[in-house]
C-alpha cells in the first residue's frame, strides 16, 4: 500500500527533520503531512464509536479531524452510523463491510477499533501493517498469542497507538500518581475496585433478526462456524467465546488505572471466581456476570477487582490501602475526585482530616491521540501500556477458566495455569 500523498512543499520541509527518525514509509507520509485534516476510518458502527463520533467532534477544531469513513458488518448499523457522521461533520462519510478494504483507502490517515473483544488485536495488526494509526477499544486481547502478535506490529510499524482506558488521562490519575510517587501516605499494600449494575449491559445491544441483514461469518471473524444466532451477534460480551465479559470490559479500566497510578511493573499472577448468578441474567450467555479477581504484583501489593450483576449496590468504587491510611476514587474509567484520609490506619503520621487530592490539568486522551498523529510521540495509553492492561486481563480469564491460579512469565510472553 502506498503512503498518504504529500505535496513537493511539504515533502522538501519534512526531509531534514524526519529522514534521521527512522520512521516507516507509511509514517513518513502521516508525519508529513501534519499540517492536513487528520481523515479517521471507524471500524464498528456499535454505541461505543457513536461515543466516539461525538468524542472526535468534540476536539475537532482543535485537532483538525474529522470522521470521514465507517465500517460494519451489519448494514443497518452502518448506514445509521452514516446519517450519526453525517449530522456532526456535515459530509457524506465513505461506508465499507469489509475493515480491509477501508484500510486500501489511502485518503484515511487513521482508524478507531471499536469492535467485537475477538476481533480487536487482528483488526488492530490489519490496521498498522496498512499504514494506519490506530485508537483500539480495551481490552486489548484476549490471549497472549494474539496479544504479542499485535505489540509485535505496532512497534514494528511504528504507528501511533492509543488505547481505550481513557482513565489514565483523567485529572484523578494524575492525582493519585503524584500522592503515591510523593511517598507522603507509607507504602502501598492493596487496591480494592468494585463495578456493578442491575442487569448486565450486553442484555440491552441492538442485533440483527436475519443473517440477511449481516455478514455472520464476518463478524465470527477467528472463530468456529456455527448457525446464525441473532443474541450472539448482538449480545456478543455476554458470550465468552467473543469476550472474557467484565474481565475485558471493566477490569481492564480498574487494572490499567493501577498502572497509570502506581507506575508498577506487569502483574505476575492471579487468581478468580465467578459465574452466572444474576437473577437478571440470560442464561443462554456463557461470560460470566460475577468475578473476583486478585493480581499480584511485584512491588507487593495485590489488586482486587470484584464485579456483579443483579444489583447497583457499591458501583463505581475504588479504595487505594497505604500504611497511613486510605485514597478513594470513583471507578478506573473515570476517577473523579479522589479524596485521602488516614482512615483505617493507626499511623502516627496518618492524616487526620479527609481531603481531596489537587487535580491538576491533564489533556483529553482523544485529543492527546490526535496530537501525537502529528508528532509521532507516544501517547497517553501508548502499546506498552496497552500491552500491560492485556497481560492483566489475560491473567484474570485464564484463572477464572482454569479455576487455578495463573502465572504470567515475562521472559517468555507468557501466561499459563500454575503447575
Amino acid at each position: 500500500m502506498e503512503p498518504r500523498r504529500v505535496t513537493r512543499r511539504r515533502f522538501v520541509q519534512s526531509t531534514l527533520a524526519l529522514g534521521a527518525a527512522g520512521l516507516t514509509a507509511a509514517a513518513y507520509g502521516r508525519a508529513a503531512g501534519a499540517a492536513d485534516r487528520i481523515r479517521i476510518g471507524q471500524i464498528g458502527c456499535g454505541g461505543r464509536n457513536r461515543w466516539h463520533t461525538q468524542w472526535v467532534k468534540n476536539v475537532a477544531v482543535q485537532a483538525n479531524a474529522a470522521v470521514v469513513a465507517a465500517c460494519d458488518v451489519w448494514k443497518q448499523q452502518l448506514e445509521s452510523m452514516a446519517s450519526h457522521i453525517k449530522r456532526r461533520f456535515d459530509l457524506d462519510p465513505k461506508l465499507y463491510a469489509d475493515h480491509r478494504k477501508l484500510l486500501e483507502d489511502n485518503d484515511i490517515d487513521a482508524v478507531i477499533i471499536a469492535t467485537p473483544d475477538h476481533q480487536h488485536c487482528g483488526q488492530l495488526i490489519d490496521a498498522v501493517q496498512a499504514g494506519k494509526d490506530a485508537y483500539i477499544e480495551k481490552p486489548i486481547a484476549m490471549d497472549m498469542d494474539e496479544l504479542n502478535r499485535a505489540y509485535d506490529a505496532v512497534v514494528a510499524a511504528k504507528a501511533v497507538v492509543q488505547h481505550g482506558t481513557q482513565g489514565r488521562s483523567s485529572p484523578g490519575a494524575a492525582a493519585c500518581r503524584a500522592l503515591h510517587a510523593s511517598g507522603k501516605m507509607g507504602r502501598l499494600f492493596r487496591v480494592e475496585s468494585t463495578e456493578t449494575a442491575y442487569a448486565p449491559y450486553w442484555n440491552h445491544y441492538a442485533r440483527p433478526e436475519k443473517e440477511s441483514d449481516t455478514d455472520w461469518k464476518a463478524f465470527l471473524y477467528n472463530r468456529p462456524h456455527r448457525p446464525f444466532d441473532p443474541d450472539q451477534h448482538g449480545s456478543w460480551m455476554g458470550y465468552h467465546d467473543f469476550s472474557s465479559g467484565t474481565i475485558g470490559g471493566w477490569m481492564s479500566h480498574f487494572s490499567d488505572f493501577v498502572h497509570a497510578a502506581t507506575g508498577c511493573g506487569f502483574p505476575v499472577s492471579a487468581v478468580a471466581h465467578g459465574g452466572i448468578y444474576a437473577p437478571t441474567s440470560d442464561r443462554r450467555r456463557t461470560a460470566p456476570d460475577t468475578v473476583t479477581v486478585v493480581l499480584d504484583y511485584p512491588e507487593g501489593f495485590v489488586t482486587h477487582f470484584s464485579t456483579h450483576f443483579g444489583s447497583a449496590v457499591d458501583n463505581e468504587t475504588t479504595v487505594f490501602f497505604f500504611e497511613k491510611g486510605v485514597v478513594r476514587t470513583a471507578f478506573g474509567h473515570n476517577p473523579g475526585e479522589p479524596v485521602v484520609s488516614g482512615e483505617g490506619s493507626d499511623h502516627a503520621e496518618r492524616p487526620r482530616e479527609k481531603k481531596a487530592l489537587e487535580l491538576p490539568q491533564t489533556q483529553d486522551h482523544m485529543l492527546n491521540w490526535l496530537e501525537c498523529i502529528r508528532t509521532r510521540k507516544a501517547p497517553a495509553a501508548d502499546m506498552d501500556a496497552g500491552y500491560k492492561q492485556g497481560v492483566a486481563v489475560v491473567l484474570g480469564d485464564i484463572a477464572y477458566v482454569t479455576g487455578r491460579k495463573a502465572l504470567f512469565d515475562p521472559s517468555k510472553r507468557d501466561v499459563r495455569p500454575a503447575v
